[in-house]
């Protein structure tokens, strides 16, 4: 591990020796790093690493329980996020915190609206957002409402809103999670014209790749320390991985299977006004079946659609040979039909409540007697799962907002096999988890495939496509532009498809 003692002195921000513990937890443990003028700093590590610890710490969210932090040299410690940014750090979470219901520019200069006399000055505040907008590239409304949006522009308009308290240090936690790679290149550049003007970033993210296209130095987090900080230039992924997860990761994506059984799910015809016209195809035992495609060409509404949380305008679904009728969620799950949704936290579990009653909320009637749910019969299914699935959780009444984001991904999982399912359809399963838990998820998806339960994955991440789907659908505005199955699967193949170069 190098020794930071030294650049103490020179980076724009500093932490020293900073450490962070929640009841049972030792979030952070004598971290110190720093970030310097003009570079962009990548701080990785698996999920519960403490990377999102140290950035609320710096953020102002949580106080930090030891430690120093300078800001040009100046001992600061923010109390509050409108304090950091006055300071001159901005954040961009990974959870967005947009105000659905307020325009684009009203949610990038919220409660700082210019005004005169007490009047917003409209014209002043639109101008002013589109100018920040035009860094992207990207062509978006200032006056549109943010509910609208897509999450890849949603995240657009957070950074957006970051970048406008002219920050001397700007945070990104997974900025790429909802961004189409032409969109994330552009992010890039961007980036690299801020750290250019002098401006230090700290670049959170899974995706190691972006470390070695974006940074200039990376810092490696595992249990709440700093494992070492290496010169981009002089690293290799390889090394990260194995100082993010202290071993060999040997195996990314489990082999694929070659075994094809009998038909499980087919759509025919589907179609949702304004979102996706006449799709179909099967799903046969023994594959996981991909879908891919930019954002926007249909993917997710698919996928809620056979679901049932959006109403299909024409089109049927057969399960197992009969056609069923699916109007809601609640008939899909009778149906024997699981889906992992997009947004986790959102709209996949109860973060308020505990491991074990998440656990259980996808089948109570499994733990219930006489309309009383049984404790006894709950806690023991639940803590069996938990070790099948090797959820890393203090206790089974642990809330589930506590958890890592890959403990969360596998509790869901774990959840929707209570309804003994025969078709899961995963949507992004490995969004906003590290390496170590993608691994685990991926294993785990293809053990359930190799089961008899058909598995759908809807993903951005192409070299997860490519390694963990025995065969791809690729959609473009809406419509199945082709599909590509063993080793015609490629990153060519599917971009392609996916921006309607080929068919």
């Amino acid at each position: 591990m190098p020794d930071l003692t030294e650049s103490l002195h020179n980076g724009i921000l500093c932490v020293e020796h900073v450490s962070k513990s929640f009841p049972g937890v030792q979030a952070l443990d004598d971290v110190s790093l720093d970030v310097r003028e003009g570079e962009i700093h990548a701080l990785v590590g698996e999920n519960g690493a403490g990377k999102t610890t140290l950035m609320k710490v710096l953020a102002g969210i949580h106080p930090k329980d030891s430690g120093a932090i300078l800001l040009d040299g100046r001992p600061v410690s923010p109390q509050t996020p409108a304090e950091a940014q006055r300071l001159g750090i901005s954040t961009v979470h990974q959870e967005l915190s947009l105000a659905p219901n307020l325009t684009v520019a009203e949610n990038i200069f919220v409660r700082r609206e210019p005004t005169r006399l007490g009047l917003i000055r409209w014209r002043e505040l639109h101008q002013r957002a589109g100018e920040l907008l035009a860094h992207f590239g990207v062509r978006l409304s200032t006056a549109a409402r943010v509910g609208t949006l897509s999450i890849a522009m949603q995240q657009i308009v957070e950074i957006a809103r970051a970048l406008s308290f002219e920050p001397k240090v700007l945070m990104l936690d997974e900025p790429t999670s909802s961004l189409e790679e032409h969109e994330a290149g552009r992010l890039f550049q961007l980036l690299r014209g801020l750290a250019a003007r002098g401006i230090g970033i700290i670049y959170v993210t899974h995706k190691l790749k972006e470390v070695f296209r974006v940074a200039d130095r990376v810092t490696v987090l595992r249990d709440g320390r700093v494992v070492g900080t290496r010169l981009v230039a002089q690293t290799s992924m390889d090394e990260i991985v194995r100082m993010m997860v202290g071993r060999e990761l040997t195996q990314m994506y489990p082999d694929k299977g070659t075994r094809r059984g009998r038909e499980l799910l087919r759509v025919e015809g589907l179609r949702l006004a304004g979102a996706f016209e006449d799709v179909s195809f099967a799903l046969l035992e023994g594959e996981i079946l991909g879908m891919a495609g930019l954002v926007g060409a249909g993917r997710s509404e698919i996928a809620q659609t056979i679901f049932g949380y959006r109403r299909k305008d024409a089109g049927r679904i057969v399960l197992d040979g009969e056609e069923v009728a699916i109007g809601s969620p609640l008939d899909a799950v009778r149906h024997k039909l699981a889906y992992l949704p997009e947004d986790r936290k959102k709209s996949g579990m109860f973060v308020k409540m505990s491991v074990m009653h998440n656990l259980a909320s996808a089948n109570l009637r499994a733990y219930s007697r006489a309309g009383f749910v049984s404790g006894r019969a709950l806690s023991r299914a639940a803590a069996a799962r938990v070790e099948q699935f090797h959820v890393r959780t203090p206790s089974l009444r642990q809330p589930v907002s506590l958890l890592s984001g890959g403990n969360q991904q596998k509790l869901l999982i774990a959840r929707w096999l209570e309804i003994k399912p025969r078709v899961l359809i995963a949507d992004e399963p490995t969004r906003g988890i590290d390496v170590g838990a993608k691994a685990e998820v991926h294993a785990l998806l293809r053990q359930l495939c190799n089961q008899g339960i058909g598995v759908v994955v809807i993903s951005s991440d192409l070299p997860e496509v490519i390694g963990l789907c025995d065969r791809v659908l690729v959609l473009h505005e809406g419509r199945i532009a082709g599909e590509v199955a063993g080793d015609g699967i490629s990153e060519e193949a599917i971009m392609g498809l996916a921006t309607g170069h080929t068919r």
